[in-house]
């Protein structure tokens, strides 16, 4: 599959009708990012983002912070990673206020690779602050530069899209995410709970992170 960055826009905006009820932050925030994106392309992030990232997405909490240990984390956001993988580990007891407020600050100067956006993403998700999830999702997305490597940060803007209520949002990412094989059966789910909110708290991991959700404060930039 081989959809530009154009093309996601116009099939995602495309058609609209002036009643329809998409945040008007999210149109600017995609425009801006597009914008960017243009002039910072981007393809990956370095090895030690990379490496951080792997062992973040397999929950390897122990061996980040053994890592870490061995030779202090360079990037911000492989710094942010540690901390919440502190976060995550018994001895971080006592010092959470303070992890958790390192992990969200500098939220605009952390994303400066998709696999940093990525990392960041899955950072704020797991804090329950998913706009800030979406937008890191956006930042990875533009930093790719066309839709054909995005499949996970479309399943971010899927997943982040159903919990904050964005119905329309949901279906239309859903939809783009079915022209991928490994996340189709996933994508209609989420058409269906898109559909059918009333299933959502049934549904296991989606409507643990919306009671989540629904719980904290939450902002698209900090």
């Amino acid at each position: 599959m081989v959809v530009s960055l154009k093309d996601f826009f116009m099939r995602l905006f495309g058609g609209r009708r002036r009643d329809d009820a998409v945040p008007l932050f999210v149109l600017l925030v995609l425009c801006g990012l597009l914008l960017m994106g243009c002039r910072h392309s981007q393809t990956g992030g370095t090895t030690e983002e990379k490496a951080y990232d792997r062992l973040q997405l397999k929950g390897r909490w122990s061996e980040i912070i053994e890592k870490h240990n061995q030779q202090p984390a360079q990037s911000l956001a492989c710094k942010k990673v540690v901390a919440l993988a502190m976060l995550k580990e018994q001895g971080a007891r006592g010092k959470e206020q303070e992890l958790m407020a390192f992990c969200l600050s500098d939220s605009h100067d952390v994303l400066t690779s998709p696999a940093a956006a990525l990392m960041m993403s899955d950072v704020y998700m797991q804090l329950g602050m998913v706009a800030m999830a979406q937008r890191a999702a956006f930042e990875a997305m533009v930093k790719m530069g066309d839709v054909k490597n995005c499949e996970r940060p479309l399943r971010r803007l899927t997943e982040s899209a159903l919990i904050m209520g964005q119905t329309e949002l949901t279906v239309k990412y859903a939809s783009l995410l079915e022209e991928f094989s490994s996340s189709r059966k996933w994508a209609r789910r989420m058409k269906q709970l898109a559909r059918h909110p009333e299933l959502i708290d049934e549904a296991s991991g989606i409507g643990k992170l919306k009671k989540q959700y629904e719980h904290t404060e939450d902002t698209f930039f900090l």
